[in-house]
C-alpha cells in the first residue's frame, strides 16, 4: 500500500513540476495569437526569479507547517495560515503565474503574454474555487485569511461602489426566478413557464451559427442543430436517468459532444465544417447564458447547501432541487446564476475574437478552454443527488477537464481566420433562429404530465 502510494506521488510529482510546465512551453511555441508582444527582458526576468523563489517557499512551508506535499490528491493534514501563507493566498499558484509572465516578458513572446498566463491564472483560480476551497472548509472548517488576500484588497471598492448590496439583490432576484415555476394546461398538454428560455437559447444560438457562417450552409447547421438536441437527450439519460422513465432531462456535455461527432461525421461533405463549429462555439456562451435561466426556474444543475448570505432559497414544489434533492426551505448556491455570469464574461471574449477576425482554432479553443473553467467551477458546488463523484471530482468537473484541454489542444492547429458578418445573412439566420426556438421551446417546455409514455413529463 504504501509503495502504491509513493508512486502515486511521485508520478503526481512528475505530471504537475515536469510535464505540464514541458507542454506549457510547447504549447505558446506553438499557438499563434493576433496581438503584438511586449518585449521587457530585466522585469521578465526579475518576475520570474521572485515567482520561483515564491513558489519554493510555498511548496516548503506545506511540507513544514502541514506535515505533507503541495498535492491536491494527496493534501497535507494540516491546515496552513503561517509563513508566507500568512501573506500571500496560494503562494504556489501565485508563484507559477508570475513565471509565466515573467518569462512571458523576457523572451517577448505574444502568446506566453496574452494567452497563456491568463489562460494559467484561470486554471489555478478555477482548482481554487472549484475543488481547494470546497475541500478546506469540508476538513477544517474554516480558510486563510492572509494579508493579500483578494476579499481584503478588495474591501474598500467593494464599500465605495456598493457592490455588497447589488450581490444581494442579484440574489434576490435569482431566488424569485427559481421559485417562478408554472404552467397552463390545455387538455392533456402542459406549457410550463421556463420553456421560453429553453427556446430562446436555442433560437438565439441558432441565429448567430447562421449568421456568422452563411445561409448556404443551412442544411450542415440543421444536422448539427438536431443532433445537440439528441446528444443532450442521450447524456442526461445515460448520467442523470429519469423517473419512472417518463421525464426528459438534458445534458450539456451530451449537447455539445452530439454537434461535435456530427460534424465530424459529414465533413467530408461539408468544407466548411470548421467555420461551422467555430460559429457554434460563438454561439455557446449566449445559449448557455439564457438557458441556465431555464435550469433555474426548473430546478435543475442546482446547487448544495449553502451559508444564508451566499444562497437562495427554493419553495417551488416543481422545482428539482425541492422535489427530488429535498432541498426545499434550505439555502443552497445558485449555481446556474455562476453559469450566467461565468458566461457573458466568454461571450465578450469570442465577441472581441470574430471581431477582429482571429483563427477560428483559436476561437474554438477559446470557448472550449474557457467553458471548461467556468464549468468546473460551477460543478463544485453543484448539489443533486444523483451527480457521481470520481476520485473527489464531480463527474461533470471531469468533462470540464477534457473541455479544458480539448480547447488547448485546438488552438495549437492552424485555420483560416473568422470571415466578417454578411448582411444577406441577417434573414435566413432569423428564420432559423425561429424556427429552432419553437424546437427547443416545445423540447425543454411542453410535456404530458398524464401520459405514461417514455419521456413524456419534464417536471412534476
Amino acid at each position: 500500500m504504501e509503495l502504491k502510494r509513493g508512486l502515486g506521488k511521485a508520478l503526481y510529482g512528475l505530471f504537475f513540476v515536469v510535464l505540464v510546465p514541458l507542454f506549457l512551453i510547447w504549447w505558446t511555441l506553438t499557438v499563434k495569437v493576433p496581438f503584438r508582444p511586449v518585449h521587457i527582458p530585466a522585469i521578465g526576468f526579475i518576475l520570474s526569479f521572485i515567482g520561483l523563489a515564491i513558489m519554493v517557499v510555498g511548496m516548503w512551508t506545506i511540507w513544514k507547517q502541514g506535515k505533507g506535499l503541495p498535492m491536491n490528491a494527496y493534501p497535507p493534514k494540516k491546515l496552513v495560515t503561517g509563513g508566507i501563507y500568512w501573506i500571500i493566498p496560494h503562494p504556489i499558484y501565485f508563484g507559477f503565474v508570475m513565471i509565466c509572465l515573467g518569462l512571458s516578458l523576457g523572451f517577448g513572446s505574444a502568446t506566453g503574454l496574452w494567452l497563456t498566463t491568463p489562460v494559467v491564472l484561470l486554471a489555478c483560480i478555477a482548482l481554487v474555487l472549484g475543488h481547494e476551497r470546497i475541500y478546506l472548509l469540508k476538513e477544517f472548517g474554516k480558510l486563510p485569511h492572509p494579508l493579500l488576500s483578494f476579499s481584503l484588497i478588495s474591501k474598500p471598492i467593494v464599500y465605495l461602489f456598493r457592490l455588497d448590496k447589488l450581490w444581494k439583490g442579484i440574489l434576490s432576484f435569482t431566488e424569485r426566478v427559481a421559485n417562478s415555476w408554472h404552467a397552463k394546461r390545455i387538455g392533456p398538454v402542459r406549457i410550463i413557464s421556463h420553456g421560453i428560455f429553453a427556446g430562446l437559447a436555442g433560437g438565439i444560438g441558432a441565429f448567430f451559427v447562421i449568421l456568422l457562417s452563411g445561409p448556404e450552409h443551412i442544411l450542415s447547421v440543421s444536422i448539427l442543430l438536431v443532433a445537440g438536441i439528441l446528444g443532450a437527450a442521450i447524456m442526461g439519460q445515460l448520467l442523470v436517468g429519469s423517473s419512472n422513465k417518463l421525464s426528459r432531462p438534458f445534458g450539456y456535455f451530451g449537447g455539445v459532444l452530439g454537434i461535435v461527432i456530427a460534424g465530424i461525421i459529414i465533413s467530408p461533405f461539408e468544407k466548411s465544417m470548421l467555420l461551422i463549429l467555430a460559429a457554434f462555439a460563438f454561439s455557446g456562451p449566449f445559449v448557455q447564458a439564457i438557458g441556465r435561466v431555464r435550469c433555474l426556474v426548473q430546478g435543475c444543475c442546482h446547487g448544495g447547501l449553502a451559508p444564508k448570505s451566499s444562497g437562495i432559497i427554493i419553495n417551488n414544489k416543481h422545482s428539482r432541487a425541492f422535489a427530488l434533492a429535498n432541498l426545499g426551505g434550505r439555502p443552497i448556491y445558485p449555481t446556474p446564476l455562476y453559469s450566467i455570469i461565468g458566461n457573458i464574461f466568454i461571450a465578450i471574449i469570442l465577441v472581441f475574437l470574430w471581431s477582429i477576425s482571429a483563427p477560428l482554432t483559436l476561437i474554438g479553443g477559446s470557448y472550449l478552454a474557457l467553458a471548461g473553467v467556468v464549468r468546473f467551477v460551477e460543478e463544485g458546488y453543484r448539489g443533486e443527488p444523483l451527480t457521481k463523484i470520481i476520485l473527489g471530482l464531480h463527474i461533470y468537473q471531469w468533462f470540464a477537464v477534457i473541455f479544458f484541454i480539448a480547447g488547448m489542444v485546438l488552438m495549437m492547429f492552424n485555420s483560416s481566420n473568422a470571415p466578417a458578418v454578411s448582411s444577406s445573412s441577417l434573414l435566413p439566420a432569423l428564420i432559423t433562429g425561429i424556427i429552432y426556438f419553437l424546437m427547443c421551446w416545445f423540447a425543454l417546455g411542453v410535456d404530458f404530465p398524464e401520459s405514461k409514455f417514455r419521456f413524456s413529463r419534464l417536471s412534476g
